[in-house]
């Protein structure tokens, strides 16, 4: 039986080229020949295995099967190992076996293959900053593509903006292939992420262009230009144009797109733009929790942060989020979202509370909660939500104390909270308190004009203290100009900071680019009859219960036969005016004589008694009188 196996395994012919069922056999011969024969000790039986099982996308299985070989196997095929490793997401065995094989290392292809392998995975795990110092020492090698290393390049630097704000990034080349769609499409990505929105928008439609231009696949058209269509849609949203964001996803049949991530951002981004009406539908259809784990290895980190804050609102909303999911580790990189829903929690402040709060319950419960609680994270967390209660009706007595104190604790750290002290501000104006707001925005300019220059590399805190200074220009306008000249020193290709201290608009964006792409005489042309709907929106009556009071019909007081005297005869009396009993021609009934004579036969009126005057000192005379009949 040996023989065979071991003649079958000699015979063996493996070429890049062969077929799944050909990968199949020499997968199953070599395992025979390396469990049978060798006991999996051979590193030419053991290659051919985990070169089958990785063409055939058989991870698991690979993952087995390395479990069992001895340790001197495993330095020969560190890159095969490392990428089965990369590809199920066994991230602390890849920088283990770096860490113990790095000096080991002797062939260039298999260092440079190591480090492309070790840079996605600290891609996908969020550390940004080790992948891009190992893109740049790959850019500086001579064995790879230049340009699909600054794609690589680009794409790094974009998510390390949107991680830390850091802007001024130094990349190993400026230039773009204006014939390279991927390029074009990451470049764009870079520029949302500095929120330059109106630059993103050109670079994506070029890319679109190009893309569209290279007679794609079906399959290349969902893979390579379905991407570049959801990005636009993205960027229409956030500029608040929801009618060509809505245009462009609708265009888009979700049963037609078979890539996981692709479907779960067309849909995740449809149902963005609508209310939540049927939370549990919602969440139904969305399906996080099960796409989120087919998708944990291509996702990026900001990714998976927004769909997990998804997740929690429509968790929120549907009276299905517990304190176990809050208290877990995925969401430990969520900021105070997470603390903001065990507040919530804690307080039982259900969704429609929330949403619908318009009286001052909701904020007398957060009131007490943050008076009690004693965590740093959960107070500041109750105290934003109590803000933003406050700010349905405009009245911020409630937040507005705690706000100050919490801006007070912000401002004596190195770096003050951009979030905090925006809200504080936002607050101020809103109550139209002037002076409180001036007396604020004068100890942040100070504070601000002594910060280190490392500060200002956070572009949301470079951000933060460019609106201060505007704000207090009107108050103060040299304190701002220095600060306007201290940030222009750290960032000196800020075209509106330039603008400002030279007060000039040459190096401000055009007019073209702020207004709409739509000539004045294309509106003007637009017959209103088709903005005008043909078919009236039929609205179903309201019945209302009749609530009227109706009063019974009365017989009238004369009835027909009533006789009008003539108006000669008709005479109205002279002494109408006069009381009945003063009237000359008036008789007394037998009632009334009785009364005039007494009320009987022989009585005698009484005479009234003498009154007595007594001294109050008397003991008798204490007694109460009795009122009598006046």
């Amino acid at each position: 039986m040996s023989k065979s196996i071991v003649d079958a395994f000699n015979g063996l012919k493996i070429n890049a080229d062969s077929s799944p069922s050909e990968l199949k056999q020499i997968y199953q011969v070599s395992y025979e020949y390396l469990s049978k024969v060798k006991n999996f000790n051979d590193l030419q039986s053991f290659k051919n295995c985990l070169v089958a099982l990785i063409n055939l996308d058989s991870y698991g299985q690979a993952t087995k099967l390395i479990t069992k070989v001895p340790g001197k196997l495993i330095a020969p095929l560190i890159l095969e190992i490392t990428y089965v490793y990369y590809k199920i997401g066994k991230t602390k065995d890849i920088l283990r076996l770096y860490q113990t094989h790095e000096t080991k290392i002797e062939s260039n292809i298999v260092q440079t293959g190591f480090k492309h392998i070790l840079a996605q995975t600290y891609y996908k795990i969020g550390e940004y900053q080790k992948a891009l110092e190992l893109y740049k020492e790959l850019i500086s090698e001579p064995f790879d593509s230049q340009s699909d290393l600054l794609v690589n390049e680009q794409a790094i630097i974009s998510q390390l903006i949107f991680q830390k704000g850091e802007a001024s990034l130094l990349r190993s080349s400026l230039e773009l292939d204006p014939r390279n769609y991927d390029m074009l499409f990451n470049e764009a990505i870079i520029e949302v992420a500095k929120a330059n929105l109106t630059k993103a928008l050109q670079l994506l439609q070029q890319a679109h262009k190009v893309c569209s231009e290279n007679n794609l696949s079906d399959e290349d058209v969902e893979t390579e230009l379905l991407p570049i269509n959801l990005t636009i849609a993205y960027v229409y949203q956030i500029q608040g144009k929801s009618a060509e964001s809505d245009e462009i996803l609708s265009g888009v049949n979700a049963s037609n797109v078979h890539d996981t991530l692709l479907k779960l951002i067309l849909k995740n981004n449809i149902q963005s733009e609508k209310p939540i009406g049927n939370a549990n539908l919602i969440e139904r259809q969305l399906n996080y929790q099960e796409n989120i784990q087919k998708v944990k290895q291509k996702i990026t980190v900001f990714q998976l942060e927004t769909i997990l804050k998804n997740s929690l609102v429509l968790r929120f909303a549907t009276g299905t989020v517990s304190n176990s999911q809050l208290n877990s580790e995925s969401l430990s990189n969520l900021g105070l979202v997470p603390a903001a829903y065990n507040a919530l929690s804690k307080t039982r402040i259900s969704y429609r509370d929330l949403k619908e709060a318009r009286n001052k319950v909701e904020g007398k419960k957060l009131v007490q909660y943050i008076q009690k609680e004693t965590r740093s994270d959960l107070k500041e967390a109750a105290i934003l939500l109590l803000v933003q209660i406050n700010s349905h009706n405009g009245s911020f007595d409630q937040s507005l104390p705690f706000l100050e104190k919490l801006a007070k604790e912000s401002q004596s750290q190195p770096k003050f909270s951009p979030g905090i002290i925006g809200t504080l501000m936002h607050v101020y104006e809103a109550t139209r308190s002037i002076k409180k707001l001036k007396t604020l925005l004068t100890e942040l300019t100070e504070k601000l004009l002594y910060a280190t220059e490392e500060a200002f590399k956070d572009e949301n805190y470079y951000n933060c203290a460019k609106i201060i200074a505007m704000k207090n220009y009107s108050f103060n306008n040299d304190s701002s100009k220095q600060l306007f000249e201290f940030l222009h020193s750290s960032k000196p290709d800020d075209e509106l900071v330039n603008s400002l201290l030279s007060n000039t608009n040459d190096n401000l964006l055009p007019i073209s680019e702020l207004e709409s792409s739509k000539s004045i005489d294309d509106i003007l042309s637009i017959d209103l009859n088709e903005l005008i709907p043909t078919k009236a929106k039929t609205i179903q009556p309201v019945i209302k219960k009749s609530s009227k009071i109706t009063k019974k019909k009365r017989a009238p007081k004369f009835g027909k036969a009533k006789v009008i005297k003539p108006e000669g005869e008709f005479k109205l009396d002279d002494e109408r005016w006069l009381p009945l009993k003063l009237r000359s021609y008036y008789k007394p009934t037998k009632k009334d004589k009785k009364k005039m004579g007494g009320g009987h036969q022989g009585a005698v009126e009484a005479s009234p008694a003498p009154a007595v005057h007594t001294s109050s000192g008397s003991s008798g005379n204490k007694k109460k009188k009795k009122k009598g009949k006046k």
